[in-house]
């Protein structure tokens, strides 16, 4: 019994103390930026490639003449990534064509003529000072190829996709 008095007497003695307290603190500082978000419009369209004779090579659209143009819009300064891909043009009975698209692309809408070319996967850098929205535009161009003496007669038809993102 005395054992049992003199261990509730040691925890009941340690009860009221109180244990020494070591803190550390550390601030840091949040930072963050907003961007404009990106917006891609297009104007001109269907892309016509007209009547093409099986057999032959028709011309390629030049997109520095073409009447598609895409508009985006970002945040000034920024890289932004440009992708797209071959085309897949369906017609009568299963028959299909391969259009492979060119795109060209300048920071001012009145430099189609003299835009250069935007390969797959290129980068391009929007003008303008950052933070602020800025333009930069583009143009489709391509072609078919040689289309077979055998091809399918009848419409084709595809959807061609531009993709851009930082």
């Amino acid at each position: 019994m005395k054992k049992l008095m003199l261990v509730s007497a040691i925890v009941l003695g340690t009860v009221g103390m109180s244990m020494a307290q070591n803190t550390a603190n550390q601030a840091v500082t949040i930072n963050a930026a907003i961007i404009q978000g990106l917006t891609l419009s297009v104007a001109g369209g269907p892309l016509n490639l007209g009547t093409i004779v099986a057999g032959t090579t028709p011309a390629a659209v030049d997109p520095h003449t073409s009447p598609i143009q895409f508009t985006l819009t970002g945040n000034g300064t920024s890289v932004v990534t440009v992708q797209y891909s071959s085309v897949t043009l369906n017609g009568p009975a299963s028959s299909t064509l391969t259009f492979t698209p060119t795109i060209d692309g300048a920071a001012s809408s009145a430099n189609q003529a003299t835009a250069a070319s935007v390969a797959n996967n290129a980068t391009v850098t929007l003008g303008g000072s950052n933070y602020s929205a800025q333009d930069y535009y583009f143009w489709l161009g391509g072609s078919v190829g040689t289309v077979g003496a055998g091809q399918t007669p009848g419409a084709y038809t595809g959807t061609f996709t531009l993709t851009v993102h930082y």
